[in-house]
């Protein structure tokens, strides 16, 4: 749904502006209410003491037009009328005035989030007053330069309507001094409130596009080829030695030649060793170590370039079967228990790498 149709509706079941606001999207920092409009107005006149009148009251009309955030022009005329005693004791003025004002805005107006808020302006401007003089005897008038300036604020309380309100000084030339027995100019100061009434429907500026669809995800690669070869310690080494025998390298040699059978490129190799819970797990442990370093090294011997193997000894942890277990089994004599616990005494290659192109 668009937005003007969002509002249009909120409007025809009388929801609140203010919440007909966030169920529509719109871009915020562009808003600006540009619509001409009209102001009837009261005010409160309060004269140059040359006039010799009380404090009076005077009503007018201003049709305007926002031309930017910051500024407005508006044609204003208002009546006024005061109690005097210049030229008869029961004389009042009866004056009309006209002026082009321009409004300066000086904290802007674009944007949501001032559609609402008080917006405080500076105002100036010139124009023509009709002075007159209305006595039982008759009346006098003479037309004169006007000129004004002030400050004043709106208040757009409803899409429809705002309140306006300012205060001004007044130069009124008087150039007809000699029949008001004036000397000099008027010094004159207007107070003023008004409904500014805007014509046609507020602006509305276009949804925000919805952001993109994010992309689609993407597949993770696939992790690399991975070989495992698990080399039995029975006769590969010598019991509770680290040296290969001649078994045990014959038995590497044979799956190195299975790999490069297969095209597989060993990027990174992996040796753990490992030994049978016999003895103490410290020894255990640089045993371990000692097995994987002594597979290592053959196979650097073999070609397989030192950088990319690493060895590690793991000791008596990861039994294949425990010392229970072959007791239980019948392994009562040391030789027994050793045999029962061979497959324990192991070295575990790990190759990670690429299928080399047929």
């Amino acid at each position: 749904m668009s937005v003007r149709r969002t509002l249009a509706t909120c409007i025809a079941l009388a929801v609140p502006y203010a919440a007909c606001l966030a169920q529509t999207s719109y871009t915020s920092a562009t808003y600006f209410d540009d619509r001409p409009y009209i102001t009837p107005f009261g005010a409160y006149v309060n004269p140059d003491s040359d006039r010799r009148a009380d404090d009076g009251w005077g009503a007018g009309l201003a049709i305007g037009k926002p031309i930017s955030p910051y500024w407005n022009i508006e044609l204003r005329g208002m009546y006024e009328e005061l109690d005097t005693s210049l030229l008869a004791a029961d004389a009042k003025w009866k004056n009309w005035s006209g002026t082009l004002d321009a409004q300066w805005f000086f904290l802007g107006r674009q944007g949501w989030d001032k559609a609402r808020s008080i917006q405080p302006y500076l105002v100036g401007g010139v124009g023509y007053i009709e002075d007159k003089v209305s006595t039982p005897g008759g009346s006098f008038s003479k037309g004169s330069f006007i000129a004004n300036a002030g400050v004043g604020f709106v208040w757009p309380f409803a899409s429809w309507g705002r309140l306006t309100a300012d205060a001004r000084y007044r130069y009124d030339d008087n150039s007809n001094r000699r029949v008001f027995l004036a000397d000099g100019h008027y010094d004159d100061w207007i107070f003023s409130v008004g409904l500014q009434i805007p014509f046609g429907a507020a602006p509305m500026v276009a949804a925000a596009p919805p952001p993109p669809a994010p992309a689609p995800a993407m597949a993770p690669p696939p992790p690399p080829p991975t070989r495992n070869i698990t080399v039995q310690g029975d006769g590969t080494f010598q019991f509770d030695k680290a040296v290969l025998t001649a078994e045990g390298r014959n038995r590497i040699d044979a799956a190195m030649r299975d790999l490069s059978a297969q095209n597989f490129r060993a990027r990174q190799i992996s040796v753990v060793g490992y030994t049978d819970p016999l003895g103490s797990t410290e020894y255990n442990q640089r045993l371990s170590v000692a097995r994987a370093n002594a597979v290592r090294d053959h196979m650097v011997r073999a070609g397989v370039p030192a950088g990319v193997i690493q060895t590690e000894g793991r000791g008596e942890s990861d039994l294949k079967i425990t010392e229970a277990e072959c007791r239980s089994q019948g392994a009562r004599s040391r030789s027994a228990l050793i045999a029962c616990l061979q497959p324990n005494r192991r070295v575990e290659i790990r190759a990670v790498g690429e299928m080399a192109p047929q």
